[in-house]
């Protein structure tokens, strides 16, 4: 079924109004007549199911049937997963956003780290930011998420790590000092806002680790092998997806 993003102002009175954009692509392309079944998304976690109502000015008109809260893919809500990752080169930055993304991290903070081979401009970074946060969006639409992860301006690893008291758990994947298995780690930890620090290409220095440890975070491996920085944000998403999961079903069983 077409899967729309709507923005939250154009919904009124059971009706709501596609943009130009979205509105081009579901009358020229998929060519969508009254009375199409149709679902939406507005980006803050909710998500409906309407049919379409007609042409106004040019833009899809549609009317909702039914409207549900979506469910995080941590189910619990008292799960959310910050990624902080190093920035690294376009292309791959845009993989690892659209990973994220479907793995249903909560938001997202861009790092310049010691070892960070991005170094942009005050413009530029607003630009990057920028794209990100249509990839975001257009990647939510895409896997039917309903609540798109905010992606924050870009931060100075140290700024960040000086202050984690918003956090209930901050893990940082390393080869830099010694660690304690993710695995371990996951099972002493309790639920809460997860922060996830991922470092650029030849890691973290180990000054930055020591910082960050200092500042409360958890030293972990993913294994013997040197992953890339989106594999490792990827691996990390994924455990933490499956992890808590499996925790919320054992909870709901119980």
């Amino acid at each position: 079924m077409p899967r729309f993003q709507i923005d939250p102002q154009n919904i009124h009175d059971g009706c709501a109004l596609l943009d130009k954009k979205e509105s081009h692509h579901a009358i020229s392309v998929l060519r969508l007549k009254p009375g199409n079944a149709v679902d939406l998304i507005d980006g803050k976690g909710h998500s409906f199911k309407g049919k379409v109502a007609g042409i106004r000015d040019g833009r899809l008109d549609i009317r909702i049937e039914s409207s549900i809260d979506a469910l995080p893919v941590c189910p619990s809500a008292n799960i959310q997963i910050t990624l902080a990752v190093s920035a690294i080169k376009s292309e791959r930055m845009e993989v690892l956003i659209r990973k994220a993304c479907e793995l249903g991290a909560h938001s997202m903070i861009p790092v310049r780290s010691e070892r960070s081979i991005i170094r942009l401009s005050r413009e530029r970074w607003e630009e990057k930011i920028k794209r990100w946060r249509k990839i975001a969006a257009e990647s939510c639409k895409q896997c039917g998420l309903a609540a798109i992860p905010q992606i924050s301006e870009a931060v100075d690893f140290r700024n960040l790590v000086i202050n984690l008291k918003d956090f209930d758990q901050v893990l940082i994947p390393t080869l830099a000092v010694m660690t304690d298995s993710l695995y371990d780690t996951l099972n002493r930890s309790a639920l809460g806002r997860v922060l996830v620090l991922i470092g650029p290409e030849g890691d973290f220095t180990k000054k930055e680790v020591e910082l960050a440890v200092t500042g409360g975070a958890v030293p972990v491996n993913l294994g013997p092998l040197v992953l890339r920085t989106e594999t490792a944000a990827t691996y990390v998403l994924s455990v933490l997806n499956f992890f808590y999961r499996e925790i919320y079903k054992k909870r709901e069983s119980q």
